[in-house]
């Protein structure tokens, strides 16, 4: 207790009713978590405040980025966990009754959203609750009064506003972007890259002191190239606070202000008195794993694979058979700019019914690098007689350039999409019929198997493309199993022979 509540206790004019109050501000302005459980009934009238230790988790995160200790923050978190009322509900009314000058700039995926969200943050802010305890602190000014703007006498502000929505001549201290992203437009590579474009080229530069002040990003994991990914796959500094609904495995969290722990055991649910384990079963049948795995998860793919799965992919060889055909098979793009697609090489062959992966390159490369690879891997593997070009993007450019001095360069013309010629050639890996060189020999095989499991969720799929085109041109062909008649003994094996 403070030293006021101390001498107002011993003063001639102690009343415990208004003691109580004064002990409730108190706690309120100290504790987000606090604040957030007495506004509950203005914000969900009429249904019970339910407290759980990821809400005082979040608050913490919140009460650091107040501090000025965080300045980048990520929450993943599942819906219906009270993300938008922690985030961008109740923290901006809790900053404001300490920094009542603070500009904050909401953004979620839809005007109508943001705006009830905003309008949330006034309902708090115009009760009787809040008055009576910061109302000489925080009056809101009649000018600038609007669903989605707002102003106090001190100049702090709340603005909402929509994805990709009119933003000029504002300003703000924190920006919170809640659910920048539709789910349902998820799959939509053009809509994520609207929404990533909006986020670099002009959210993050409305920040009034990029050095002081802070971006908060809070959402379910839709892709794996959604906001969150991209902002962690560029390292842009952000803390990650990801809470998925069931824990994968032991995780010991820490609190960052309080710096107390917590122990998740593998499958512990989040808030069992929010969605116990009959509910999240149910869910799964009813979303289906890929839908779960993202929303709730918080894992863009799910952990045992989308359309290949993890126990299709540990098939390992040591020494491989002869193969009566080796090929290069090549996706190419047509530049290595940001966000463009990389160039995905494989060397692979067939043996019998079998197809063996004998080598993998997978970067960024511009036309001349292209062209360098192929000579590359031609040179290392000789014996990958046909170079399998897809015939779009660059592809014919390659060929016609190389085919005077490669011989072999033969166009590709896939049918169908990406995601079902990879779906045509799953009863190959399904039964057993590829093999991948042992990891320990080969340290790309684990980026390809984090490719193809998480396809066609994953950034790129310029790596299983490729694969999937190399697959399809060998089982096209007629086999014959074991070494040619010419061959000698001790040179039945490519794998020996390399």
């Amino acid at each position: 207790m403070s030293k006021y509540w101390e001498s107002y206790i011993r003063s001639s004019q102690f009343d415990p009713g208004t003691l109580l109050k004064g002990i409730r501000r108190e706690r309120a302005e100290r504790s987000l978590s606090e604040f957030i459980q007495q506004a509950w009934p203005i914000i969900e009238p009429g249904t019970t405040y339910i407290p759980n230790w990821h809400i005082d988790l979040i608050c913490e995160y919140l009460q650091a980025v107040k501090s000025g200790e965080i300045k980048r923050l990520v929450i993943n978190i599942p819906p219906r966990h009270m993300k938008s009322i922690n985030v961008t509900v109740c923290f901006p009314c809790w900053t404001w009754t300490q920094e009542p000058e603070k500009r904050f700039i909401k953004v979620s995926y839809s005007d109508s959203l943001s705006r009830k969200h905003n309008v949330l943050s006034r309902d708090i802010i115009q009760s009787p609750w809040y008055t009576q305890n910061w109302g000489n602190v925080v009056q809101l000014k009649d000018d600038v009064n609007r669903q989605n703007e707002f102003k106090n006498t001190r100049q702090g502000m709340m603005f909402s506003t929509s994805t990709g929505g009119a933003i000029t001549g504002e300003g703000g201290d924190i920006i919170i972007v809640d659910d920048p992203q539709n789910p349902l437009m998820a799959n939509s590579e053009t809509e994520r890259q609207n929404t990533i474009d909006f986020f670099k080229n002009t959210l993050q530069t409305r920040l009034n002191d990029p050095k002081k002040g802070a971006i908060i990003i809070v959402m379910q994991r839709l892709h794996e190239m959604d906001l969150t990914g991209y902002v962690l796959a560029e390292n842009l500094g952000y803390e990650h606070l990801c809470l998925p609904a069931e824990a994968e495995e032991r995780t010991v969290i820490t609190f960052p202000v309080s710096k107390k722990q917590l122990v998740r055991e593998e499958n512990d649910i989040l808030n069992p008195q929010r969605y116990d384990r009959e509910s999240l079963d149910g869910l799964k049948k009813s979303m289906g794993s890929l839908q779960y795995s993202g929303q709730m998860q918080q894992r863009p793919a799910p952990a045992d694979g989308n359309i290949f799965k993890k126990q299709w992919l540990q098939h390992y060889y040591t020494q491989a058979p002869h193969c009566t055909m080796i090929i290069q098979s090549w996706d190419l793009p047509f530049k290595d700019s940001e966000g463009s697609a990389k160039c995905a090489g494989f060397v692979m062959g067939r043996s019998g019914s079998n197809i063996y992966i004998f080598d993998m390159i997978n970067e960024k490369m511009n036309f001349v690098r292209n062209a360098q690879a192929i000579r590359e891997m031609t040179a290392k593997h000789p014996k990958a007689r046909a170079k399998v070009v897809e015939d779009k993007a660059n592809g014919p450019a390659i060929i016609n350039y190389l085919q005077k001095e490669i011989p072999g360069m033969v166009p590709y013309n896939p049918k169908g999409s990406k995601e079902e010629r990879a779906i045509s050639v799953t009863p190959y890996f399904e039964a057993g019929n590829v093999f991948l060189p042992d990891p320990n020999t080969a340290s790309w095989v684990p980026e390809l198997q984090k490719d193809l499991l998480i396809f066609p969720k994953g950034v790129y799929k310029d790596t299983v493309d490729a694969l999937v085109q190399g697959i399809l041109y060998l089982m096209d062909k007629p086999s014959q199993t074991g070494p040619p008649p010419d061959a000698t003994a001790g040179k039945s094996s490519y794998w020996r022979r390399r």
